[in-house]
């Protein structure tokens, strides 16, 4: 079965830019999920790095982007891998 790697990659890259989205919209509207997001990596808090989670239209656009491109690209390599392995020798 070959898998069309744009497609996939797309279909992914669409849902990484919905997904960010909707947690900068919950990040931006209630800051204390940054706190929940600590307790879901095991740690008291994020600390120092509270910092870096600043939220403005130019970080909002760089993110998204850099989240949907490094999606689609992971994804088309691995259906290249995926069709690679399955080939008939």
């Amino acid at each position: 079965m070959k898998v069309d790697g744009h497609k996939l990659g797309l279909a992914g890259a669409v849902t990484s830019a919905i997904i960010f989205t909707a947690c900068s919209i919950i990040m931006h509207f209630w800051p204390a999920s940054v706190d929940i997001s600590a307790a879901v990596f095991h740690l008291s808090s994020f600390g120092p790095l509270t910092a870096f989670f600043d939220l403005n239209a130019q970080i909002f656009v760089s993110g998204l982007i850099q989240s949907s491109l490094y999606t689609y690209i992971y994804l088309y390599v691995f259906v290249y891998v995926f069709n690679y392995m399955g080939r008939k020798r």
